[in-house]
């Protein structure tokens, strides 16, 4: 059909619709399952209308649509009159839809004047296909059977999926996604760069190693110029992030980053360049970005990944088969303080902030990034890189760098005071810019200390962020400030700390590991990145480990190369959590990616990083990646005030509640809170006792498929029940009346008209002792295998302790997969080098 032909029969379709509505027998056919959500990327006929029979319903958010039409375009309301078809949407293409009575719906134009549809849908076929990247993953996974068991998957420590709003929002080409789809998210770069680049010098230098390099802008479907090595095209589009969710992923800290002094260099600019308007406005980005996603999925909650602001929420989300996302902040003033010699900021401002941001979902936050501020001394950037940031710490700081000579085994990063004309050139930007230039002091030998640590006002943020059971990120922080803040959390025993992507002397971590916080490099080839886990990995650490990684993909970070020796990844692969997700090369619009040949080309292909790792670490590592999540998980959770299990004494008996604080009917949130961290978490908790012959014995609480405690037992010498002692001779349990057998060498003795108790006979000894709920009872099938679950739960009450590594902690040394947000490979240093140069259009 012709364009013309399409819209005079589209107009009529329209007028029938408006003023007839969707027939009665129409209403009939229609699904009586679909709702305004469910409906989102389905193709319906608008059910006894002729011409209206092939519409694709695209979501733009939740309940809202694009109607995409066979011929590609787009139907559009009119202000007074009849809608009409466009060839590009825009918001007169974005339609309301609301769930009518009798099966219709009614969809409401966003454009003021326009006039409603109403109709009947009924399923069809023969539709346009809306353009979007296949995640060329598949089974995608599914939920676990229980909401509150232990998670198994790869976290993410540390990346940043709103980078488009950084710098003013005209330096960064692309979105994680937009209302009207991929070619949107991904567009055509000439609209910031120029021509082929002609106008993006400072990006050029980036992502090519010159101001000049002219390159194909052209955004989806070519994305000819996406890869690795590009670090201003955007990588972190919603389906690739997807696919590496499919790969493994089940955990991420998204982190918003900007930097007040190099946005304002840039000579074009969209917004404000204050950092805390940027972390606002990347934060109402992600909850848009989340609504989004479940419109994609059929309504809220369906998409794959899920905002949490606490671990219990993380838990389900993850058991329910998504990623679980945690929101941080890493900006280089906090709170907008900033002159750490004449602060900006007070306390009372610092604590407004925090309270604040707390309030919009951040539960994780470094104090810095690249700068001194009035909260803690930084580490500092080295090579040519670290000679703008020395001259930027200035304007930002009040202050050049101040550094001695380190006396002890770890330092920060030696600093560079660089040539004279690139010194020149570097006072001359700033001068331009208005910012009075100086002379960068002639600094002692190295290695390099900075003379700045935790300020009282940063010891006051980090204790704030304790008692709101938040994340310490101590990154960036000078090695003086990491010394003073783990002090801090040792002081209060706080687990909650995390080092993900190597911004910090590696000799500190054997004190996070003790804290029973995380601490792992950032990214590298995985050749690379397998070494640095075996240098550094503890033999044992007091809490579970798990290792992660840090992508900082959209922190001017070079992505992994592939491996070029001893073998490469072959596709299809196996996802490398275990679930069996079959993976093939991604295709995104023209574009196959082949993360053998180009490496990590966008975020899509960590999930082929994902199991080259396990192709090369084998077995143990890909065990310590995908405990990731859960370590995480477990971290926070004694943040946030849950308990950690010491071993109970055993001289407590059984009651008609329980054990101590392992209570009947008590939800999985109350069991945690009052009983402490189990050492198993499947359908059966338990916890260690004291005592000998305990050594592997547990008092264990079986749970419900919903999560409510049906039965509590125990293993334990010392435990008894109505006289009767766990190892104590059969023949005992014939003094009590009213005992019954229930077959396995399962006896029950009623309690109460709800509890019952139970006793477990094996060998002619009493191996549990246990109360449950009538209602478990009375099958005595499940009776006998909740019991068993007692039985045969673990918990050792020989509790580990940290030991290190083969390679010890390799203090003073750093770590291979550093980059811009590391340390910088060449192409990032010339182009930061440059800065200067390109912003006086030398």
């Amino acid at each position: 059909m012709n364009t013309h032909g399409s819209r005079r029969l589209l107009g009529m379709v329209v007028g029938v619709v408006m003023l007839l509505g969707a027939p009665a027998g129409a209403r009939a056919a229609s699904d009586p399952g679909l709702t305004r959500y469910t409906i989102a990327g389905g193709c319906y006929a608008f059910d006894g209308v002729p011409g209206a029979e092939h519409v694709r319903l695209q979501a733009t958010t939740l309940g809202e649509y694009l109607l995409y039409l066979p011929d590609r375009t787009f139907l559009v309301a009119r202000a007074g009159e009849d809608a009409a078809a466009a060839n590009a949407p825009s918001t007169a293409a974005e339609w309301v839809a609301t769930e009518a009575t009798g099966g219709t719906f009614t969809f409401t134009p966003k454009l003021a004047g326009g006039r409603p549809l109403t109709a009947s849908l009924r399923a069809a076929g023969g539709c346009a296909v809306y353009p979007e990247a296949p995640l060329d993953a598949s089974p995608l996974p599914t939920a676990s059977p229980i909401s509150y068991g232990r998670v198994n998957g790869i976290v993410e420590g540390h990346m940043h999926w709103m980078t488009y709003e950084y710098f003013g929002r005209h330096f960064h080409c692309g979105k994680p996604w937009d209302r009207y789809g991929i070619a949107y998210a991904l567009p055509d770069c000439s609209s910031i760069e120029g021509p082929q680049g002609s106008a993006a010098p400072f990006q050029n230098f980036f992502n090519f190693g010159s101001p000049v390099s002219p390159h194909d802008t052209s955004g989806y479907p070519k994305l000819t110029e996406w890869s690795r090595s590009n670090l201003t095209y955007e990588g972190t589009y919603w389906r690739w992030i997807q696919r590496a969710w499919a790969g493994g992923l089940r955990m991420m800290v998204m982190g918003v980053n900007e930097n007040r002094v190099l946005c304002e260099l840039q000579p074009v600019k969209e917004t404000n360049c204050n950092e805390m308007d940027t972390v606002r406005r990347a934060v109402a980005d992600m909850r848009e970005l989340q609504r989004y996603i479940d419109a994609q999925s059929g309504g809220p909650g369906k998409g794959f990944m899920e905002i949490v602001t606490d671990p219990q929420q993380a838990r389900r989300a993850i058991n329910a088969g998504k990623m679980a996302v945690v929101l941080e902040i890493e900006v280089s003033e906090p709170f907008d303080c900033r002159s750490a010699d004449t602060p900006t900021c007070s306390r009372a401002q610092v604590d407004r902030e925090l309270d604040e941001v707390y309030g919009l979902g951040v539960r994780s936050m470094l104090l810095l990034n690249k700068f001194d501020n009035p909260l803690t001394g930084v580490r500092f950037d080295d090579g040519p890189t670290g000679v703008l940031i020395n001259a930027a710490n200035r304007v930002s700081a009040g202050s050049f760098w101040d550094a001695k000579t380190c006396t002890g085994k770890l330092h920060d990063n030696l600093i560079e005071t660089g040539s004279p004309q690139l010194s020149a050139l570097v006072a001359q930007v700033f001068g331009t810019a208005g910012v009075a230039g100086g002379t960068a002091p002639v600094y002692p030998p190295g290695p390099h200390c900075n003379t700045k640590g935790l300020t009282a006002l940063g010891k006051h943020v980090v204790s704030r962020m304790m008692d709101l059971g938040m994340i310490v990120n101590p990154d960036h922080m000078s090695q003086a400030a990491v010394d003073d803040t783990l002090t801090l959390l040792e002081a209060r025993r706080y687990s909650g700390v995390i080092s993900p992507h190597g911004w910090m002397d590696p000799g500190n971590w054997p004190r996070i590991w003790k804290l029973g916080g995380m601490a792992f490099p950032g990214h590298s080839p995985a050749t690379d990145y397998v070494k640095d886990w075996k240098d550094y990995r503890p033999r044992s650490t007091p809490y579970a480990f798990g290792w992660g990684y840090g992508a900082d993909l959209g922190g001017l970070s070079h992505q992994p190369n592939p491996v070029t020796s001893g073998g490469t990844l072959t596709y299809p692969f196996k996802s490398a959590d275990g679930r069996g997700v079959t993976l093939e090369r991604q295709k995104t619009g023209d574009r196959t990616f082949d993360y053998a040949k180009e490496g990590v080309a966008h975020y899509g292909l960590y999930a082929d990083w994902f199991a080259d790792l396990a192709r090369i670490g084998g077995p143990r590592l890909q065990s310590d990646m995908n405990n990731g999540a859960e370590a995480y998980l477990e971290m926070w959770e004694r943040a946030t005030g849950t308990p950690v299990d010491r071993c109970r004494s055993p001289r407590t008996a059984l009651d008609a509640r329980g054990i101590g604080p392992i209570r009947l009917n008590a939800s999985w949130t109350t069991l945690l809170a009052r009983a402490g961290q189990p050492q198993q978490r499947t359908t059966a908790w338990s916890w260690c006792v004291k005592g000998k012959g305990n050594r592997h014995a547990a008092d264990v609480a079986v749970l419900t498929n919903a999560g409510r405690v049906e039965l509590v037992g125990s293993t334990a010498r010392g435990r008894s029940l109505r006289g009767v002692a766990v190892g104590a001779a059969a023949a005992r349990l014939r003094r009590l009346r009213g005992v019954r057998a229930a077959g396995g060498g399962v006896y029950t003795r009623r309690r109460s008209a709800s509890r019952v108790e139970v006793f477990s006979v094996r060998g002619g000894r009493v191996r549990v002792v246990g109360i449950a709920r009538r209602v478990l009872t009375e099958d005595a099938g499940a009776l006998r295998a909740a019991v068993a679950q007692v039985r045969r739960a673990k918990a050792s009450s020989v509790l580990p302790t940290y030991v290190p590594g083969v390679a010890a902690s390799k203090a003073g040394t750093r770590l291979a997969g550093f980059s811009f947000a590391g340390a910088a490979d060449q192409a990032t240093t010339n182009g930061l080098a440059l800065l200067c140069r390109l912003q006086l259009g030398l």
